[in-house]
């Protein structure tokens, strides 16, 4: 994932509703937002509303400059999917500017439902899934003078790429454990599902779920390595550590130790690609 993205910033209420253009009818649409404190209202106000579409467009529209009205037919619109991480925040600060919030999307809550973390903050979630480490000391600051800082943009818009990301690679995954009905509406999953946001052979590799036993301190600690060894493939590979196997294959692994090829079929999440492609590899991580 790269953390400089292409991006247009946007402070002319005409060239707004222009960009926005590009994002009628996309299949789900990043979001993010960045707020000041008003001390004269007491509240948050929206200084920057940021928007990436699975086509590469992203935009960052400058809210004091180029006004609210241009965006609120999308963010009002049911059918309109938007994806950010903690959304209740948005939906609150984009309900203080005015709009009625119709298709937010949780990215917060999917991977509460999907990931084992001990925090389910967007830099932990990025560090998961990617293997890249955000850099959020731009969050607190001052986001109500003008000029903004170019370094000040770029962290914004990485940010709606970023919430993006994280959902396709979410659904993704629920989609492999058999989930994805559970976790999504109904209406987002015949989107989804129109828009074949997940591939049939993703859909065919899934198997059964299985019940592991509890890991002894000894499997833990093997299992850590392992996560290391699959965040470094995946950097490599340029896809998600769980594309490359999810964490209860890693825990199978620990506690079947296999010893050669014609074992790894009987190891959950290890199908006949994924052991020709890095079979070898993986068993030489593991204690002979």
């Amino acid at each position: 994932m790269s953390l400089t993205p292409n991006y247009e910033y946007i402070t002319d209420e005409s060239e707004a509703r222009a960009a926005l253009a590009a994002f009628a009818g996309q299949p789900i649409i990043g979001l993010d937002t960045e707020t000041f404190w008003d001390f004269g209202r007491r509240e948050n106000r929206l200084s920057l509303l940021q928007l990436a579409a699975p086509t590469g467009e992203v935009i960052v529209v400058d809210a004091l400059s180029a006004g609210v009205e241009p965006p609120r037919l999308l963010i009002e619109d049911p059918e309109a999917w938007m994806a950010a991480h903690n959304a209740r925040f948005d939906e609150g600060v984009l309900a203080k500017a005015g709009y009625r919030p119709a298709g937010l999307v949780d990215t917060l809550r999917l991977a509460r439902r999907t990931l084992a973390l001990s925090s389910f903050s967007l830099a932990s979630v990025v560090e998961h899934l990617f293997g890249v480490t955000l850099d959020k000391s731009f969050q607190q600051s001052n986001w109500r003078s003008r000029p903004l800082s170019r370094a000040q943009l770029d962290y914004a818009a990485l940010d709606a790429v970023t919430a993006l990301r994280v959902y396709q690679t979410l659904v993704s995954q629920l989609e492999y454990e058999g989930r994805l009905a559970e976790e999504l509406p109904r209406a987002q999953l015949d989107v989804v599902r129109a828009t074949a946001a997940v591939t049939p052979k993703s859909r065919a590799v899934r198997r059964p779920p299985i019940e592991l036993r509890p890991l002894t301190p000894d499997e833990r600690r093997l299992v850590e390595r392992l996560r290391l060894w699959r965040r470094d493939l995946a950097a490599r590979s340029g896809v998600p550590p769980f594309l490359i196997c999810p964490d209860k294959t890693l825990e199978h692994l620990a506690i079947a130790r296999p010893r050669s090829l014609d074992q790894l079929p009987q190891i959950f999440g290890l199908g006949p690609q994924k052991i020709a492609q890095f079979g070898p590899d993986l068993l030489a991580q593991l204690p002979k």
